[in-house]
C-alpha cells in the first residue's frame, strides 16, 4: 500500500513538473512574441506618421500651386473677354491648355486627399504627436487651521485631476503639465512668477504645474493649486491643461 502511494506521489510531481516547464516554455514565447508585436508597432506607427507628414506637404505645396494656376487663368479670361490680346486665337489655346491642365491638377489634389483619408482611416482616428487631456475636473479644498477658520466659507486650493490619453506617436517620458486657472473676472490665479515662456517668445502663466511619467498608456495626473484669496469669488472657473504651450484640455468649475 505504501509501495502504491510513493509511485502515485513520483508520478504527481512528474506531471506536476512537466505542466510547469510546459507554462514556462509557453510564458516566454508569449512574452517574445509580445515583445516583437510591440516594437512592430512602433515602427509601423512611425512609419505612419512619416507618409502622412510627407502626403500633407505635398498637398499643401499642390494647393498653392492650384492657386496661382487658378489666377492666371482668370487672367487670361479676362483678356480675352476685354479684346486686350492681339493673338486672342493662340491666347485661346492657351488658355483651354491651362484648362486641361488646371482639371489635372484639380484630380492630383483629389487623389492626394483621398490618400490621407485613407492613411487616417486605416488607423481609426486621426492623431498627431501631442498630448491629450481628458476627464478634466477639478474640486474645492478648504484647510482648516489656525490661519482658516471652518467659519470661514472661501477655498483655499483647487484639486485639478486629468488623465493624459494614450497615443503611440508620443514620446514616453517625463512631461511638465501646466494648470491656469481663469477666475470669473477673467484673472489668472498665480501665486508668485508663476510663467513660462517659449523660444518664440511667446508667454504662458499658468498657476500650478505638474511633472508626469509618461509612458504612451492613459496616465492619471493630479495636482493642487494655490488660490489667491483676493481673486477667489464666487462664480464660473475655467481650468486649462497646457504642453509644449499647446491647450491640451480644459473644464469649468463652479464656486
Amino acid at each position: 500500500m505504501t509501495r502504491r502511494k510513493n509511485k502515485i506521489t513520483k508520478i504527481s510531481i512528474l506531471v506536476l513538473l512537466l505542466l510547469a516547464l510546459f507554462l514556462s516554455v509557453k510564458y516566454y514565447k508569449i512574452s517574445d512574441d509580445f515583445e516583437a508585436y510591440t516594437k512592430n508597432s512602433e515602427l509601423e506607427n512611425k512609419v505612419l506618421e512619416s507618409q502622412l507628414t510627407e502626403i500633407l506637404h505635398k498637398y499643401d505645396s499642390l494647393s498653392v500651386k492650384n492657386k496661382i494656376d487658378s489666377l492666371r487663368f482668370n487672367e487670361e479670361i479676362k483678356l480675352v473677354q476685354s479684346g486686350k490680346s492681339s493673338k486672342q486665337a493662340s491666347r485661346f489655346n492657351s488658355i483651354e491648355d491651362s484648362i486641361v491642365f488646371f482639371a489635372k491638377q484639380q484630380q492630383d489634389s483629389k487623389e492626394i486627399v483621398s490618400k490621407i483619408n485613407t492613411v487616417v482611416n486605416s488607423k481609426g482616428a486621426s492623431k498627431t504627436a501631442q498630448l491629450t487631456a481628458l476627464n478634466v475636473n477639478a474640486k474645492g479644498v478648504k484647510i482648516y487651521s489656525d490661519a482658516y477658520k471652518m467659519s470661514e466659507a472661501k477655498i483655499q486650493q483647487l484639486r485639478v485631476c486629468f488623465t493624459l490619453e494614450e497615443n503611440q506617436l508620443v514620446h514616453s517620458g517625463s512631461k511638465t503639465i501646466y494648470v491656469q486657472v481663469v477666475n470669473p473676472k477673467n484673472q489668472i490665479i498665480s501665486l508668485g512668477d508663476t510663467s513660462v515662456e517659449s523660444d518664440t517668445n511667446v508667454k504662458l502663466q499658468y498657476s500650478a504645474s505638474v511633472n508626469a511619467n509618461y509612458k504612451k498608456l492613459d496616465t492619471d495626473v493630479c495636482t493642487y493649486v494655490n488660490l489667491e484669496q483676493k481673486k477667489t469669488i464666487k462664480g464660473k472657473y475655467k481650468i486649462n491643461i497646457y504642453h509644449d504651450f499647446v491647450k491640451i484640455g480644459t473644464t469649468i468649475f463652479e464656486y
